[in-house]
């Protein structure tokens, strides 16, 4: 299979760095709950797929769960042949990856998601607390099997595999 990376950056209307919760949260380093959403965008003429994924970092304040941070990157692959490896329902509503590809792109996207997060955040309270660890095959194998992911795995909620 040959891939490319075609583009990798942060989706500016979906990045928030919410600053009044921030002050009240303080430098309480406890507390703090990654969630890790993703959707495929497909731009199937010119071979194109796009894994959005999102983090967003919450803690608990008076029985309320408050936004810390959302944050949102895109990291788009050129895949020729795609129809060969990628399988869409004809409504174009569920996505087969195989998954390799589906590691792969995972990766990408996860490493350049740790990375901007980690830009986003200097100075700020949530400057020690980095994407977590994420065993990308145990998760990536979670999605395709449908089992809930351990409390060390953050769980993808959307179903980007069919």
């Amino acid at each position: 299979m040959d891939i490319r990376i075609t583009r990798v950056a942060d989706l500016s209307d979906r990045c928030h760095l919410n600053r009044w919760e921030l002050l009240r949260y303080g430098s309480n380093p406890e507390n703090i709950a990654v969630d890790l959403r993703a959707s495929l965008d497909r731009d199937v003429p010119r071979e194109r797929l796009a894994l959005v994924l999102t983090a967003t970092y919450t803690y608990m304040r008076g029985m309320i769960k408050r936004p810390l941070l959302e944050y949102a990157v895109v990291a788009e692959f050129e895949i020729p042949e795609m129809s060969g490896y990628v399988k869409f329902t004809p409504s174009h509503e569920t996505v087969s990856v195989p998954p390799s590809l589906m590691n792969l792109m995972l990766c990408v996207a996860v490493g350049a998601l740790r990375g901007m997060i980690a830009r986003k955040t200097s100075g700020t309270p949530l400057e020690n607390h980095p994407l977590p660890l994420i065993n990308i095959s145990s998760l990536v194998s979670k999605l395709i099997y449908g089992e809930r992911a351990d409390n060390r795995v953050v769980p993808l909620e959307e179903p980007v595999c069919g």
